[in-house]
C-alpha cells in the first residue's frame, strides 16, 4: 500500500507486515509485570543512521529474509495485546501477528539529514501508539528510509511496556545485527509476572509514579501541555570545561562526580529557573542497574528520586553531588506492586512524572553491524513524556562527548534554551 507523499521531507511511504519464519505454539501468551504496566503509555523512538557503504547490507529485502528467522526468537514482539475477560489485565497474544514495515525515501542526503534539528528525526521513525483497537496494534514498527546520497536510515518504534531500552537496543534491535553475522538464535529470557498477593505498604508510595486519568484502550499520556523536543551535543570539548568549572582543576577523589550528574545538575538548575514560582523539587533518575541479570528482558530500569530545596539558587555542583549521593534504593518493585494492586487497569506514567533524568550513557546503540559497518550516528527519543519533562544523556556519535535530547512543555523550551547557553552547555544546536 502506497500512502500519499505528506511532506516535502518523507514521502513514498509503503507498508507491510513482516513475520516469523515458523509458527507459535497455539495459546501462548506473554503477562507483563507490574513495572512493565507502568510504562504503557510510553514509547521508546530509535533512529540509525547508516552510510551508502553500509546501505547494501541493511536493504530492504535482506532485512526481510534475516527476520524470518530472527523473528522466531521475537514471537512476543509479533503478537498483539489482549484484555483478561476477569481481570481486566493488559496480555499479550502471541498470535504470529507480525511487525509492521515501513518503507520512505527522502530527497535529503544522510548529511542534510544530521545537519538539522534533531527533532525531525521524528519522520523517520513511526509514532503510532498501541490502541483504540488493541488488536490491530502492533508493538513495534520498523521504518526503513532511504536518502539522496544513497544512506539509509532505519527506524525504531518500540512499545515501551515491552521492555526497556536496553530491551530494545541490545537485545532486540541489536540481535538483528547478530542474525544478519549468521550468529545463534538467542532463546530470550522474559522477566515473568509474580503470581503472589501482593502485600500492602501502609504509608509508602513510589515517588517516582503518578496516576492519570484512565485512557482505556488508547494508550498515550494525557497532556495538559503541548510538549516539544529539541537536542543539543556536548563535545569532549565541553565536558571538560564543564568538570573543571564545576570541579575545579585538581579536584579532590573523594568529591569527583560523574558526567551523567554534572549535566543533570545543570540542566535541573536551569529548568528551576525558568519555572520561577514553581520550581521542580523533585526528580527522578532512570538507569540501567548494574546488577542485571545477564540476558534480562523487560523493564529492568533502576528508578530513584531526589529532593531538594531552592533549586533555582543552589550552587550547580551542590545538585550534581545530591544526584550522584542519591539514595539508590530502588523504586521499581514498589511501582510493580501498586500497578498490580488493580491488575494494571488503572494507567501511569513514570517518565514526565517528575523531571525525569534518564541515564543512556552505557547503552550499546552503536553495536549494530552491517557487513563491518556501524551506524554513523543513533538518535533515541522517548514519546508520552508526561508534563514536568525528560532529559535524556547519550552517548555521542564514535563515542564521543554526549548528546542530549530534551522533553517539556513547549512553552518553556525557549527559556530552557537562552538558560542553557548561559551556562555554557549548549552552545550548538544540531
Amino acid at each position: 500500500m502506497v500512502l500519499a507523499k505528506e511532506d516535502n521531507l518523507v514521502y513514498g511511504f509503503r507498508l507491510s507486515s513482516v513475520g516469523a519464519g515458523k509458527i507459535t505454539e497455539p495459546d501462548t501468551v506473554h503477562e507483563p509485570s507490574g513495572i512493565d504496566l507502568a510504562m504503557k503509555l510510553h514509547y521508546l523512538r530509535g533512529v540509525y543512521f547508516f552510510s551508502s557503504e553500509a546501505a547494501e547490507g541493511i536493504s530492504v529485502l535482506k532485512i526481510k529474509e534475516v527476520m524470518f528467522d530472527w523473528l522466531c526468537a521475537h514471537f512476543r514482539e509479533m503478537g498483539r495485546f489482549r484484555r483478561s475477560e476477569s481481570s481486566g489485565r493488559p496480555y499479550v497474544k502471541c498470535n504470529d501477528c507480525g511487525a509492521r514495515f515501513i518503507e520512505a525515501q527522502s530527497d535529503k542526503t544522510l548529511e542534510e539529514w544530521l545537519g538539522m534539528d534533531w527533532s525531525l528525526h521524528k519522520l523517520l521513525v513511526s509514532n503510532q501508539i498501541i490502541g483504540p483497537e488493541l488488536f490491530f496494534s502492533p508493538p513495534v514498527l520498523f521504518q526503513w528510509t532511504r536518502f539522496k546520497c544513497g544512506g539509509v536510515s532505519v527506524g525504531l518504534s518500540w512499545a515501551h511496556v515491552l521492555g526497556d531500552a536496553i530491551a530494545a537496543s541490545e537485545y532486540f534491535f541489536n540481535g538483528l545485527s547478530r542474525t544478519m553475522a549468521g550468529k545463534e538464535l538467542p532463546r530470550l529470557p522474559y522477566s515473568e509476572t509474580s503470581k503472589t498477593n501482593i502485600q500492602k505498604r501502609e504509608g509508602s508510595s513510589p515517588l517516582a509514579l503518578k496516576q492519570v486519568e484512565s485512557v482505556g484502550d488508547h494508550w498515550i499520556t494525557p497532556n495538559n501541555h503541548k510538549m516539544e523536543t529539541f537536542s543539543f551535543p556536548i563535545t569532549p570539548t565541553q565536558l571538560n570545561s564543564l568538570e573543571l568549572k564545576l570541579l575545579g582543576q585538581n579536584p579532590n577523589p573523594a568529591e569527583e562526580i560523574p558526567t551523567f550528574e554534572l549535566i543533570c545538575g545543570v540542566i535541573w538548575q536551569c529548568v528551576a529557573k525558568v519555572r520561577e514560582g514553581s520550581e521542580p523539587k523533585l526528580v527522578t533518575i532512570c538507569r540501567n542497574g548494574t546488577k542485571r541479570a545477564a540476558g534480562k528482558y523487560g523493564n529492568c530500569q533502576i528508578i530513584s528520586t531526589v529532593e531538594a530545596a531552592d533549586v533555582a539558587d543552589v550552587d550547580p555542583k551542590s545538585l550534581a553531588a545530591m544526584l550522584a549521593k542519591r539514595d539508590e534504593s530502588d523504586e521499581q518493585s514498589l511501582i510493580g506492586e501498586v500497578v498490580d494492586r488493580d491488575n494494571g487497569v488503572s494507567d501511569y506514567i513514570v517518565y514526565g512524572a517528575n523531571l525525569t533524568f534518564v541515564n543512556w550513557e552505557d547503552a550499546d546503540f552503536y553495536g549494530f553491524e552491517a557487513d563491518g559497518h556501524k551506524p554513523v550516528c543513533v538518535n533515541y527519543s522517548i514519546q508520552g513524556v508526561g508534563d514536568e519533562g525528560a532529559i535524556l544523556v547519550l552517548p555521542g556519535p564514535n563515542g564521543e562527548g554526549r548528546v542530549v535530547n530534551v522533553i517539556l512543555p513547549e512553552k518553556e523550551v525557549l527559556g530552557l534554551k537562552a538558560e542553557l547557553r548561559k551556562s555554557d552547555l549548549m552552545v550548538e544546536i544540531n
